[in-house]
């Protein structure tokens, strides 16, 4: 059986698709994915997965969007794909209209948060609301990270009801484990980031470098905690892409030196080492303030034992259970945020509890492998049998 993942960038295959590739290539399936060129495109061809470099814009440009649906239509129509499973908003409408010139039997689509939520304005909502409308009609399946977006889907009539289906999001649970971390490799660890000796307390927060995901936010509240937690220091983990439609990072650290806190923000650049980086954190945040699908980054630190602070957002606040693994705030507002970073900081208990509950909650509810056996019962059910 042969399968296509699409998407727009390598670096969403890499982080959120290969654990999905890895096991149904165990299973001696064959799959592929399209995506646009770059180094990490080319990292996973080294790697020996089966590549499509196509260019596929991260914004809607219609004659770039028409070349993409053309290059991916012949992709689709020489390899005879047995399913063609597409993700990211973009990348996920192309995908679908490519698949069906190109004849494909079977399209799945994985919504990592549907592109319309309740703070986009008017005029986003309905032109994206119609889009994804007119997408479902040649979709067989739409899977949903979140169980928030099946139920405004179901409301509005995206589309049939027997067309949608939850698969949610999940985690190796042994790679994300604080049992495992290396007490000398931490110590060096936390040296080769410039964390100062003094620091004993650190948050941290996990994303691109878009003013979407509200580092900026976590600045600003940085800056009214370190009065009280002198000794504080803030990891902001993720770099900046070339393809980001709203690059940030050239604002973050104006933002970072116009308060005068250099020496307490470490900004660390795309890493590989996730599980170790979160082992060095006291409290992780992820104040996002538009929407998500089911944060990784959050289940990545609940899995660490981390307490979690996050914003009052579709998919996150599915992610934390406030007063039980973290706490929840309004988005765009470092005040509140502050304050609640603030009851974190000085409890130490209530830091550990919330973080043995996270975990808990994790390995029952985010464990990979009950992705990969939805995933492989919707396949089934579409009629791929191996």
């Amino acid at each position: 059986m042969k399968l296509l993942h699409i998407c727009a960038i390598a670096g969403t295959a890499n982080a959120l698709l290969l654990p999905q590739i890895n096991y149904f290539l165990s299973q001696n399936l064959e799959v592929s994915i399209a995506c646009s060129p770059g180094k990490k495109l080319e990292e996973l061809q080294k790697k020996g997965y089966k590549i499509h470099p196509v260019n596929i814009e991260r914004n809607i440009s219609l004659t770039s969007n028409l070349k993409s649906i053309y290059h991916l239509t012949k992709i689709i129509r020489e390899n005879q794909y047995d399913l063609v499973h597409v993700h990211t908003p973009i990348a996920a409408i192309l995908g679908r209209i490519a698949a069906k010139i190109a004849g494909a039997k079977r399209i799945v689509y994985t919504s990592h948060g549907l592109p319309f939520h309740d703070l986009s304005t008017p005029r986003q909502y309905r032109f994206y609301f119609i889009v994804e409308k007119l997408a479902a009609l040649i979709t067989d399946l739409i899977l949903s990270q979140n169980y928030e977006d099946i139920a405004t889907a179901k409301k509005l009539g995206l589309c049939l009801p027997e067309k949608l289906g939850y698969l949610g999001n999940g985690i190796d649970i042994d790679r994300f484990d604080r049992d495992r971390l290396n007490p000398i490799h931490q110590s060096e660890l936390r040296k080769s980031l410039g964390i100062p000796e003094t620091a004993n307390l650190i948050i941290g927060t996990i994303g691109r470098l878009t003013k979407k995901k509200g580092s900026g936010y976590l600045i600003e509240a940085a800056a009214k905690l370190l009065h009280q937690f002198p000794n504080l220091h803030i990891l902001v983990i993720g770099g900046q892409l070339d393809t980001d439609p709203e690059p940030f990072q050239t604002e973050l650290i104006e933002k970072i030196h116009n308060l005068g806190i250099e020496k307490y923000v470490t900004l660390t650049g795309s890493r590989k080492d996730i599980p170790e980086i979160l082992g060095l954190l006291d409290v992780f945040t992820l104040p996002s303030f538009t929407h998500e699908g089911l944060p990784r980054s959050i289940l990545e630190a609940m899995a660490m034992s981390l307490p979690v602070v996050t914003t009052d957002i579709r998919g996150s606040r599915e992610a934390v259970l406030p007063g039980k693994t973290g706490l929840i705030v309004p988005p765009q507002d470092s005040e509140n945020l502050a304050e609640a970073l603030t009851i974190m900081l000085s409890n130490s208990e209530l830091r550990q509890a919330y973080g043995e509950a996270g975990r808990k909650r994790v390995i029952t509810e985010y464990n990979e492998e009950l992705v990969f056996a939805r995933l492989t019962k919707y396949y089934h059910e579409l009629g791929l049998n191996w």
